[in-house]
């Protein structure tokens, strides 16, 4: 039998409304060793966590807090810092609309036909959304090739989180580190 021991903190952040907006953050950080650590974050149901077996001789704080956020968001999420924003090229496509009309390339009717199909892109969240064939006959046939990018919520979501950790853990790590003072009467 193999037996571990490891050093747990749990650290609550509270009251983050007014600088992250975010609702309360629970972290988990566990020590291992020297060098060796995890941690567990919990926002609003969510929970994202991450091990890391070679941060030299630092503990999981320490570590957490010298790393950027793009990093960290990286470790503790799959999810994609930008993502397809289909609402952009159905705008696209009008404006292509719009321009082909004005040229004379389309008539009006056929121009009136394409806008209105397009219409239902306006809001789209998922190519299922989008109008196949009016793209293909406004943008080619291989529109789906150069979807404009967009940031994508949760990513900027989990960035705020991480934010809010490292600043919870600097504050705690300099109320750790300054010498108390002795008061004498």
């Amino acid at each position: 039998m193999h037996v571990e021991q490891s050093n747990i903190r749990k650290v609550s952040l509270t009251d983050l409304q007014a600088e992250f907006a975010l609702d309360p953050v629970s972290v988990i950080l566990e020590d291992f060793e020297p060098g060796r650590g995890k941690i567990v974050i919990e926002c609003f149901g969510k929970a994202w966590s991450a091990y890391w077996g070679g941060m030299g001789k630092k503990d999981i704080a320490t570590f957490f807090c010298r790393c950027d956020e793009h990093y960290l968001a990286g470790k503790l999420s799959s999810v994609d810092d930008m993502i397809p924003d289909y609402a952009a090229l159905s705008r696209q496509a009008y404006e292509v609309v719009v321009d082909q009309r004005r040229r004379g390339v389309r008539t009006k009717h056929d121009a009136r036909g394409l806008y209105d199909d397009l219409k239902s892109g306006a809001s789209a969240e998922s190519p299922d959304d989008l109008d196949d064939s009016a793209l293909s006959d406004t943008l080619g046939p291989e529109w789906f090739r150069d979807i404009p990018m967009k940031t994508n919520p949760d990513y900027q979501y989990l960035c705020r989180i991480i934010r809010a950790v490292q600043a919870g853990l600097k504050q705690i790590q300099a109320s750790e580190t300054q010498p108390t003072r002795e008061v004498t009467t």
